[in-house]
This record gives C-alpha cells, sequence and structure tokens, in this order.
C-alpha cells in the first residue's frame, strides 16, 4: 500500500461518499443504488453494524463493512443462523492489485473483533484466494447467480469460541 492511505467508518452524512459506493455497488452487483443510499445513510443500525471506507487523500476507493442481512441468505435461508457477514467489499478498478482490499478485510475484521464478536462470515465466487490467504476457512459451495460460491467463516475471537 501506498502512503497516504487512511481506513475509517463512513460518515452517514457524508452524501458524496455514499452515492459513490451505491453507483460502485449497482455496477458490481446490480444493487439498487436507492438500497445502497438508505442502508448506508442510517448506519449502525440491525443491519449494517459499521461501513469502513478506504481513502487515498480525500478519494475514496475502497469499501466494505459487516453486516446482519445478506442477499445470498434470500436465496438460500439455511444460512440464516450464520452471521454477521463481511459484506460488499469492494475495491475502484483502477486501484485493484495493491492490498487495499485485504487492508480493508483486515481492518474489518480487527473491528469485528473490538466488538467482540467471535466469527463473521462471507461469500465469495470472485475472491476466495483473497480469503483463504487471509485465514478464511470454507464451509459450504452453493449455486448462488449461476455461480458455484463459497461460504466461508472466520474465527476472530478465540477466547469467545
Amino acid at each position: 500500500m501506498t502512503n497516504g492511505v487512511k481506513i475509517q467508518k463512513l460518515d452517514s452524512t457524508k452524501e458524496e461518499g455514499i452515492f459513490k459506493i451505491a453507483k460502485w455497488y449497482n455496477e458490481e452487483w446490480e444493487t439498487p443504488i436507492e438500497k445502497t443510499i438508505k442502508r448506508l445513510s442510517n448506519q449502525p443500525n440491525d443491519d449494517v453494524l459499521f461501513q469502513l471506507v478506504l481513502s487515498q487523500g480525500e478519494e475514496i476507493i475502497a469499501t466494505g463493512g459487516l453486516c446482519n442481512e445478506v442477499n445470498l441468505l434470500n436465496v438460500h435461508p439455511e444460512f440464516r443462523k450464520l452471521g454477521p457477514w463481511v459484506a460488499l467489499l469492494y475495491t475502484d478498478k483502477e486501484h485493484r492489485g495493491n492490498g487495499f482490499g485485504k487492508a480493508l478485510l483486515e481492518q474489518i475484521e480487527s473491528h469485528a473483533s473490538h466488538c467482540e464478536i467471535n466469527k463473521i462470515y462471507l461469500y465469495t465466487f470472485t475472491a476466495e484466494s483473497l480469503y483463504r490467504r487471509s485465514g478464511w476457512k470454507p464451509i459450504a459451495t452453493v449455486r448462488y447467480k449461476n455461480q458455484d460460491t463459497l461460504v466461508m467463516e472466520k474465527v476472530i475471537n478465540p477466547k469467545l469460541h
């Protein structure tokens, strides 16, 4: 990673940043822009525990958070007993390959640990190697959005396990 990079909680009053994230999520996963704006303008809440942003200077270049509700649960309700979930970890296409996603994931894990959360979960069909390198363990493979999708978990507070 380069200098001038900081990771912090998303300020839910920063409409410009929230709109940028909403556009990313719409382009990458077809998440309706209005849905993301509503979720992130109101956090923390029952769904979004926290949302982090990675910025270089004043520009947000990556984001991700911890949520209770993820779209996978609509198709695979058997995972409803699990959570919270690392959700929508995204790095701007121009900044990929620089370690920003890994740094953001580490901060999400750290924040979850400080919240005394024992285990966190995620699902992916695109970034399995990133998560495996970061100590995540696969627990299931399911079909989701016409993809073989890996559901993974990580114990982040072994003392609470």
